[in-house]
């Protein structure tokens, strides 16, 4: 629940318009970009998530059904409305995009972590049966060689040479579900303090916030242009160090520090036990409804049309305003789309769309079980 407020709180500062209408190397563009990178390690979190808490469940076609269907209600809740307000919003563009979001290609990464995770689904069985069956040093190597390739070397190369494009990649998401199975599995976490973990992470947010603010301070006395679009330009007047650092080079979901901040508030939470029945059972009946904050909020029509450039007035406001701005409109969207979902959920409920995905389900394994004449029993 903390990492997708977070992933509002990103959407708010980048989508919404703060960062780009601060003025470059103030102190609203310092506090912007500071809430933009602790907030950068969200999705990470998403993903280490997924892997320790998932890495011994059964395979369940279901639940991705489920998920499909949930991004195909309100993508066609959406694009009605839309359409309605606005007729040229219906196109067979913005149809095929609306049924087949994983599939129709577009300019912009559209619902980039739900195609992500559909992969990641897919593949579970083959990762699950890695993870239980490797030991700790077999796994360790492993996570070892795609850290260092994802991770490491498009680090302190800043060439994308395995085409992870900073972190928005099924490829990138396996591996933060491989770590985050790795930290379950051999509780890596336990004789670790809570205090410890908390200022690590400190000094590791702090740590990406200054490298980030010196590398465009940097390359600010070399060029009048928009700092934060350099990166794809850069030639060797910038001196030698251009091959090195980048202006966006902190602001990337696989940098090693982003990373380790990651690992860090995982590791934080961890440690929380709710001890009352009562809290325990209202988070749990929230869990289902988090995911479609995501859905709701980064819908095209939704993202492109309603929150792009609107926070855009927040570079203008006192850095404390700023941030507490940013904070508070964060909190807004994350509870108007919970609110909204509560609406999803009972009427699929109310429509038993759980039995139908169960039907689905049921059909899948029977069809499974004639292509390769296996019996039921053997499909885990």
């Amino acid at each position: 629940m903390f990492a997708m407020y977070l992933v509002c709180v990103l959407h708010v500062l980048g989508q919404g318009g703060v960062v780009v209408n601060t003025e470059k190397l103030s102190v609203n563009y310092m506090v912007a970009w500071a809430v933009t990178l602790f907030a950068y390690i969200s999705v990470d979190c998403f993903a280490l998530t997924s892997g320790y808490v998932s890495y011994k469940s059964k395979f369940k076609p279901r639940r991705i059904i489920e998920l499909y269907l949930i991004v195909l209600f309100y993508g066609v809740v959406f694009l009605i409305l839309f359409s309605v307000l606005n007729k040229e919003n219906f196109s067979l563009n913005n149809v095929l995009l609306t049924v087949f979001p994983s599939l129709k290609k577009t300019n912009q990464l559209y619902y980039w972590y739900f195609t992500a995770y559909l992969i990641l689904f897919m593949l579970s069985p083959f990762i699950n049966y890695i993870i239980n069956a490797f030991d700790r040093k077999k796994l360790a190597y492993l996570l070892l060689i795609l850290l260092v390739m994802f991770s490491v070397i498009p680090a302190f190369m800043q060439t994308d040479y395995f085409h992870t494009t900073s972190g928005y990649s099924y490829l990138w998401i396996i591996t933060l579900y491989f770590l985050g199975a790795f930290l379950k599995k051999y509780d890596v976490f336990r004789k670790i303090k809570s205090y410890k973990l908390f200022l690590l992470l400190c000094a590791s947010v702090a740590f990406t916030v200054c490298g980030h603010i010196m590398v465009n301070i940097y390359y600010s006395k070399y060029s009048n242009i928009d700092i934060e679009s350099q990166s794809l330009v850069l030639s060797n007047r910038y001196g030698i160090y251009s091959n090195f650092l980048k202006p966006s080079m902190f602001a990337n979901y696989t940098f090693p520090t982003t990373v380790i901040s990651s690992v860090l508030l995982m590791g934080l939470f961890s440690k929380i036990r709710i001890k009352s029945t009562f809290l325990q059972n209202k988070i749990v009946s929230f869990i289902p409804l988090v995911f479609s904050v995501y859905i709701i909020h980064t819908n095209k029509f939704i993202f492109e049309q309603v929150i792009a450039g609107l926070f855009e007035g927040y570079a203008e406001l006192n850095p404390a305003f700023l941030a507490l701005a940013v904070l508070g409109s964060a909190l807004v969207i994350f509870i108007v789309c919970i609110m909204i979902d509560m609406l999803r959920f009972e009427l699929f409920k109310l429509l038993k769309v759980d039995k139908l995905c169960l039907f689905i389900e049921n059909k899948l394994i029977k069809l499974w079980n004639i292509i390769f004449e296996k019996k039921s029993g053997d499909i885990k």
